[in-house]
């Protein structure tokens, strides 16, 4: 099953079944790190950036 057709599945389930499914992605430690990260990452997509070698310049570390 592709993504695709999982979202499609998942918004096709009622409230509870889609709750149970989260329920279980959150219960797994690993699966759960991996939302956090999506999570942040999608918080931060607007954020502005900088190059890496500004970073380590600004840090006075030896790239």
């Amino acid at each position: 099953m592709s993504a695709a057709q999982f979202i499609h599945e998942l918004e096709a389930m009622s409230k509870s079944e889609r709750e149970s499914i989260f329920a279980s992605l959150v219960e797994n430690q690993e699966w759960r790190e991996d939302l956090f990260d999506l999570m942040t990452i999608a918080d931060r997509r607007n954020e502005p950036v900088r190059p890496i070698d500004e970073v380590f310049s600004d840090l006075k570390i030896d790239a």
